[in-house]
């Protein structure tokens, strides 16, 4: 019997070593994580600007430097749409630097921490969350994110807003996207993480601002927010535990740990990032606890 118990914990502990697991939904009720591939792109900073005046609206880029001509990493409008989103609370957030994930692991980390430097050069923080191109993401390479400690994002809506070619023109690609998230509104369901695509104009120009202004789901008392922030991790979604566009709030109190907090009169930033939001950390003490807590059981 105390050889099956200290089996059982150990089939724990190895579990805790498997790969990254996709996650396709948020877990906070009433929230609505819009998402953004594909950029920066031109469109992009007229779709932050949107967003800033809507003031109590948050969404999350998936970003790439080098995919759209002109790159990003060449284009200083786009680099200031992306800190701009940044330092007001938006989430910035990985889709490799290329829109590509090499079979090559090297390669594929060359390509992370190339976009994770990126980021940080333009922003001042590197992300934790990451989107892979079309969704497509081998185990192995799940293994690799959960070793580099990133968060592996889906969605549980995709407007389908890139397929133009379907729909046969741009004024039915709006419909059809718009119809698509009527139907999935209509559920009511306890939260949305939705695909879209700053590449895309109209997505700009009108069928993100459908979902803002003309959904109904502010009515509903759904809130727009941050991928993390759905996930109840926003002090989790970039490395350094930092948090930016909050407004009237002077610390953070997590624990015993109080994040002393300075209000510029433009964002907030923490001084002590969340002890607990790093895998890294965290996820060695479970390990240590549960090998220490199967011994037990195994001895007495």
């Amino acid at each position: 019997m105390k050889f099956l118990s200290f089996y059982l914990v150990l089939v724990i502990i190895f579990a805790c070593f498997t790969q990254a697991e996709f996650i396709y939904s948020c877990t906070e009720n009433k929230t609505i994580a819009l998402t953004f591939d594909d950029g920066p792109f031109k469109y992009t900073k007229d779709l932050v600007d949107y967003m800033v005046d809507q003031g109590d609206v948050k969404i999350t880029f998936f970003h790439v430097g080098k995919f759209h001509y002109p790159f990003a990493i060449d284009t200083q409008e786009y680099q200031d749409a992306m800190k701009k989103a940044h330092d007001n609370g938006f989430q910035i957030a990985s889709h490799t630097f290329e829109h590509k994930i090499s079979d090559d692991i090297e390669e594929f980390n060359k390509s992370l921490s190339t976009m994770d430097e990126f980021i940080e050069k333009v922003t001042g923080d590197q992300p934790r969350y990451f989107r892979a191109p079309k969704g497509h993401c081998s185990e192995e390479h799940q293994k690799q994110l959960d070793k580099w400690d990133y968060r592996l994002i889906q969605w549980d809506v995709d407007t389908l807003d890139w397929d133009l070619e379907t729909s046969g023109s741009v004024e039915q690609r709006i419909k059809d996207s718009i119809e698509i998230l009527k139907e999935k509104f209509a559920e009511e369901k306890d939260n949305y993480l939705i695909l879209m695509h700053d590449s895309q104009n109209y997505t700009v120009s009108e069928i993100a601002p459908w979902i803002i202004e003309q959904s109904g789901m502010k009515e509903k008392g759904y809130r727009f927010v941050t991928v993390a922030e759905c996930l109840g991790d926003k002090a989790g979604m970039y490395r350094s535990g930092k948090t930016y566009g909050v407004q009237n709030m002077k610390n953070i109190t997590q624990g015993n740990v109080t994040a002393t907090i300075e209000d510029n009169g433009q964002n907030l930033v923490s001084s002590a990032p969340s002890l607990l939001s790093s895998s890294l950390l965290f996820k060695p003490l479970v390990l240590l606890s549960y090998f220490f807590f199967g011994l037990l059981i195994f001895l007495y």
